[in-house]
């Protein structure tokens, strides 16, 4: 009788043991209720740091205290990076999820956006639809993991400038000022790369690691940050660990591994995803990218899909900019045309790493390469310099000279810049030894001045451009009708005469010993490699060629170093 009228009376005694920590919060547990705005669609009303960077990923143990917290991140701060490793199957790409899913909640699409790179177990793709995400790339899309780490590059990049431009002190101050509607030609506000797999990432792009690196060096400043997940911290080299203060860790392949606590990381529970230890040696479980409170972990997709369809509807605004690719196909006409930047030269193409059009200047640099197999794009190329040429220099200023054995050029070239054209072996090798004559008058005298060589005006007449298509059947063991000018090349710029040549790439590396060649390549040639077999090795600089589509190549620039590029195609092709 006593023990059935004090059931339900008073306050509860203090639950000294707490259950195991092993059910795995919803993101709705973590967060005060949701409700859709028009203003800031699928949100938690009462959060109270709307806009900031602090979110919630899990739930941490606290037995000493006898309860629990919720694990809040801040990434507005020194620790604005984040690292996370764990062993396989540890739920690495699930605290991926979690966070991203966890800003949806917070923020808009205008306030964050989320560029990642998938080398994990294709996780991420669960949340590409989400209007933050700019965009997830895998492992099986080289083009697009290349274009996603050079767009968060360039939005650095360009924000570096800005705030140069505009006086901005701070990320803080460019926070405040877009958020009044002070800044409104910028789409982006803090930026967020992630790298699910950092250690498959760095393998198979080598060269990218140090363009993460660099972002993770300077990002903070300016609101942009790079998450990275790993299976050991072996992986992560000191230069980009460093940068990175926010730090957490699932259950280790190797416990000796931890840098928080072995002890605590060896009593992490194995085949439970999501568990772990924070920096202050304690344990923490990490919550699902979903909104329905459901604990169940097998069904984790279908409510994270859900969570996705919740979010999209409830926002009507801009998503987050996309990432921009290369396009397969690049008009010629869309590129400026000849004579638009003479100080620049002339347009091939654009880059992948901004997007903008790739300039070729004959000026300084008068030997230009092309590589590639059959139908990659070379005799395209040759036409475009061609017409940019016509564009860039009147007929009085410019004359080519064009060898085209397969007459591949025949009709394609302007007809009023035209100075010879031989289609065969005995017409080249007539013109070329008459080439040499030109090279031999316009060799500098003795008496002249240093403002002559400056200017280049101890000499008078066009500048000549010598094209040759198809290389290979140019130079055989019959000889060479270009061998004449050899001893001429290193005078090529100071008198006048451009070379353009082009050739295929099968046999190329063997054929880059032939003197002409050779001696092309010693005075610094830049040019393209187009698509072709990998085993020819680096034919210009460290570009060797690849399975390609027809106009993509890799340009090669003693300036500009390698950048891949698309280039532009004539009509008629």
């Amino acid at each position: 009788m006593i023990v059935g009228r004090l059931e339900g009376q008073g306050v509860p005694a203090h639950q000294v043991w707490l259950p195991p920590l092993d059910r795995a919060p919803s993101l709705d547990q973590l967060l005060p209720a949701l409700a859709p705005s028009a203003e800031r669609g699928l949100h938690a009303e009462g959060y109270t740091r709307p806009g900031g960077l602090v979110v919630p990923l899990g739930l941490i143990d606290k037995p000493f205290e006898q309860r629990r917290e919720v694990l809040y991140r801040d990434f507005s701060g020194a620790a604005g990076h984040m690292l996370v490793v764990g062993g396989p199957q540890s739920g690495k790409s699930t605290l991926m999820r979690t966070l991203i899913s966890a800003f949806a909640l917070t923020h808009t699409p205008r306030e964050v956006q989320f560029y990642g790179l998938d080398f994990g177990g294709g996780g991420m793709s669960a949340v590409a639809e989400l209007p933050h995400v700019g965009g997830i790339a895998s492992r099986l899309d080289p083009e697009r993991v290349r274009r996603t780490v050079a767009e968060v590059a360039g939005i650095l990049d360009r924000r570096e400038e800005f705030f140069r431009a505009n006086g901005i002190d701070s990320i803080a101050t460019y926070r405040r000022r877009r958020a009044a509607g002070e800044l409104p030609g910028e789409a982006w506000g803090d930026v967020f790369l992630i790298v699910d797999g950092w250690g498959g990432f760095r393998g198979e792009y080598e060269g990218l690691d140090q363009v993460v690196t660099d972002v993770a060096s300077r990002g903070l400043g300016y609101g942009v940050h790079v998450v990275v997940t790993a299976a050991r911290y072996m992986e992560v080299r000191a230069a980009l660990k460093d940068q990175i203060l926010g730090r957490l860790e699932l259950r280790l392949g190797d416990v000796m591994d931890s840098e928080f606590d072995r002890r605590v990381a060896a009593n992490v529970p194995t085949g439970m995803p999501g568990r772990g230890q924070v920096p202050e040696k304690l344990h923490f479980l990490g919550a699902l990218p979903r909104v329905d409170g459901s604990h169940e972990a097998e069904s984790v997709s279908e409510g994270t899909a859900e969570f996705v369809a919740a979010v999209r509807a409830g926002w009507t605004g801009p998503s987050a900019p996309g990432v921009r690719l290369l396009p397969r196909l690049l008009h010629a006409d869309q590129l400026p045309k000849g004579g638009e930047f003479p100080e620049r030269g002339i347009a091939i193409g654009i880059d992948e790493t901004a997007l903008e059009p790739v300039f070729v200047d004959f000026e300084s640099d008068p030997f230009f390469l092309v590589f590639g197999e059959s139908e990659s794009g070379k005799t395209n190329l040759l036409r475009l310099i061609a017409r940019q040429i016509a564009e860039r220099y009147t007929p009085e200023q410019a004359k080519l000279v064009v060898g085209d054995y397969r007459r591949g050029l025949l009709g394609a070239l302007p007809e009023e810049h035209l100075l010879e054209y031989a289609p065969m072996a005995n017409s080249l090798q007539t013109h070329m030894e008459a080439l040499a004559g030109v090279f031999s008058r316009r060799q500098p005298p003795t008496d002249v001045t240093p403002q002559q060589l400056r200017d280049r005006s101890w000499w008078t007449g066009p500048n000549v451009f010598i094209v040759i298509d198809d290389y290979d059947l140019v130079a055989t063991s019959q000889g060479n009708p270009l061998a004449p000018l050899v001893e001429f090349l290193p005078f090529a710029r100071d008198t006048g005469v451009r070379f353009i040549i082009a050739r295929s790439s099968a046999g190329a590396s063997r054929a880059m010993y032939e003197p002409f060649m050779q001696r092309i390549k010693e005075l610094g040639a830049q040019g393209v490699v187009l698509s072709g077999d990998p085993s020819e090795g680096d034919l210009l600089g460290s570009a060797r060629p690849r399975p390609m589509p027809p106009g993509r190549g890799h340009y090669v620039s003693r300036r500009r170093g390698t950048s891949l590029v698309q280039l532009g195609r004539m009509p008629g092709l």
